[in-house]
């Protein structure tokens, strides 16, 4: 119910990024677990190009409403969610830099995760400091 109150609040522009969202969230989960990464990391790469607009949608909106719907789908993992958040910040005149970083647990075994950047901040998934070493930047626009 709060949900729907909320999303009564919203402005149409940004009715429609949720409807984005909901839509994008599920589709890239769905894709990065049964496609190779490279094939999902073309395709938002791709995605992220296509129709720029600025429709007054400000970046800390995308991001919220992506963690929003990522929330309600199963596995949405920070990879998901920053592959997400990266097109519709793209559609929505923001560009936006995947970031990986990598790390070796107590075991030593490999953990990654991913985070995304928009003006030079971390606007999605920020690390603690010093957990993950970062890869090379991977500019999504």
């Amino acid at each position: 119910m709060r949900m729907l109150r909320e999303l009564a609040r919203c402005s149409g522009a940004e009715r429609g990024m949720l409807v984005r969202a909901a839509i994008v969230v599920p589709v890239v989960r769905l894709a990065l677990s049964l496609l190779p990464y490279r094939i999902v990391h073309r395709a938002v790469v791709r995605a992220a190009g296509r129709g720029r607009r600025a429709d007054g949608v400000s970046a800390a909106v995308v991001i919220r409403g992506v963690r929003a719907v990522a929330a309600r789908v199963p596995a949405a993992t920070c990879l998901t969610q920053a592959l997400s958040a990266a097109v519709l910040l793209a559609r929505y005149g923001h560009e936006a830099t995947l970031r990986v970083g990598v790390a070796k647990d107590d075991a030593g075994r490999l953990r990654a995760h991913a985070w995304l950047e928009c003006g030079g901040e971390t606007v999605l998934g920020a690390p603690a400091p010093g957990t993950f070493h970062p890869m090379p930047p991977l500019v999504l626009s």
